[in-house]
C-alpha cells in the first residue's frame, strides 16, 4: 500500500513538474507594464507626451523585445532602460533607431565596486543623434541659417582661430569640385538677432577625433565605409551641441509637465557612462528598420535653452550598424 501510495505521489509530482514547464514565463511585456505602473513612470510619460505616451510606451516594449542585449539590461538594470526613455520622451523625440533621431543602446559597463574591483552589468544609455539635435535647434525658432558642408583642395584660403573669420573660395563647377580630395568641414550657424558661429576642422583633425573617441583598436564600420557622413556629423554635432542653441519647446506644456520635464533635462546632464564605470559598447539585434543636450535655463526666446558640451556621449558610442 506505502509503495502504491508513493507511486500516486511521484505521478501527481511529474504532472505539477510538466504544468510548471509548460506554463509560460513573464514576458518583456508583462515585467516592463508592471514596472511602469508600480513606479509611476506611466504618469510621468502621460504629463511628458500627453495622448502619445502609449504609443512611445509600446515602441519602448518593442525596441526591448527586438534586441537581446537591452533584454540583458532590462533583467540586470532595469531602471537605465526607463530612464533612457524618459530622456527621450522629454525631448519629445522618437527612439526608433531608423529615424536617427535618438536612441538607447545597451552597454556592457564596468561597474566599480566597494572593494575595488568591478563587475561587468549591462545597461541601457540614451545617445542624441544628430538628427534630434537638428530638430532641437529647430525648434527654438532662433535660427536663422544652419549648415555644414565639405571643403576641397584649395578653396580655404584663411581662417582665424580667434575671431572664426574664414575665408574660402569655393569651385562653382560641381563637375571639377567633386573631382578634388576633402581637406576639411565647416559649420556655420547665423541666429535672427545676427549671432554668427563658425567652426572648422580639417580631415587631421577628424582623425584625431575619431582615434580618440574609438571603440577599440581598428576605426568602426561607420567611418570606414562613411568617412566623410561621419565627420559632417562630428562637426554638426560640435557646432550645435557645444555652441548652439537647442529647445524642448513645452510652450504649450501643462505647469506638471514643465516641472517634470526640467527635472528629467537635470537627470540628463549626467554624462554616460558614468565616471567611475570603464564601458564596452555591444552592439545590439534590432529586428525593425532601426551626445548630452539642453540644459533648462532659458535665452530672451522663452522656448529656447543654451546647451553644454553634448560630445561625452554621442553618436559615435553606436553600434557600427546603427551608423
Amino acid at each position: 500500500m506505502a509503495v502504491k501510495q508513493n507511486g500516486i505521489v511521484a505521478k501527481a509530482a511529474q504532472q505539477n513538474t510538466a504544468v510548471a514547464e509548460h506554463k509560460p514565463k513573464a514576458t518583456i511585456t508583462t515585467m516592463m507594464n508592471s514596472l511602469l505602473d508600480s513606479e509611476g513612470y506611466r504618469r510621468r510619460f502621460d504629463e511628458l507626451l500627453g495622448k502619445r505616451a502609449p504609443q512611445f510606451v509600446a515602441s519602448i516594449i518593442s525596441l526591448v523585445n527586438a534586441d537581446k542585449n537591452l533584454q540583458a539590461a532590462f533583467q540586470q538594470a532595469p531602471i537605465t532602460i526607463i530612464q533612457s526613455a524618459l530622456k527621450a520622451a522629454t525631448y519629445d523625440l522618437p527612439i526608433d533607431p531608423a529615424l536617427g533621431y535618438a536612441y538607447i543602446v545597451p552597454f556592457n559597463n564596468s561597474i566599480k565596486q566597494e572593494n575595488g574591483s568591478y563587475k561587468k552589468r549591462m545597461e541601457a544609455s540614451f545617445i542624441l543623434g544628430w538628427k534630434g539635435m537638428n530638430q532641437l535647434a529647430i525648434r527654438t525658432g532662433v535660427y536663422q541659417k544652419i549648415n555644414v558642408t565639405d571643403v576641397r583642395d584649395g578653396e580655404l584660403k584663411n581662417y582665424n582661430r580667434l575671431t572664426e573669420d574664414i575665408e574660402i573660395e569655393w569651385i562653382e563647377n560641381e563637375e571639377e569640385r567633386e573631382k578634388l580630395p576633402i581637406t576639411g568641414w565647416v559649420g556655420y550657424y547665423r541666429l535672427i538677432n545676427g549671432m554668427e558661429k563658425t567652426i572648422y576642422m580639417s580631415r587631421e583633425q577628424v582623425v584625431t577625433h575619431e582615434k580618440k573617441n574609438r571603440k577599440g583598436q581598428y576605426m568602426g564600420k561607420g567611418w570606414r565605409e562613411s568617412f566623410d557622413d561621419m565627420a559632417a556629423k562630428t562637426v554638426f554635432r560640435k557646432l550645435i551641441g557645444k555652441y548652439g542653441v537647442m529647445s524642448i519647446d513645452y510652450r504649450t506644456a501643462t505647469p506638471e509637465a514643465l516641472a517634470a520635464a526640467s527635472a528629467l533635462t537635470d537627470d540628463a546632464m549626467e554624462s554616460i557612462p558614468e565616471s567611475d564605470s570603464q564601458s564596452n559598447i555591444i552592439p545590439g539585434e534590432f529586428s525593425d528598420v532601426s551626445e548630452n543636450p539642453a540644459s533648462n535655463t532659458p535665452n530672451e526666446d522663452t522656448s529656447a535653452t543654451t546647451t553644454p558640451d553634448v560630445e561625452q556621449v554621442s553618436e559615435d558610442d553606436l553600434p557600427d550598424f546603427l551608423k
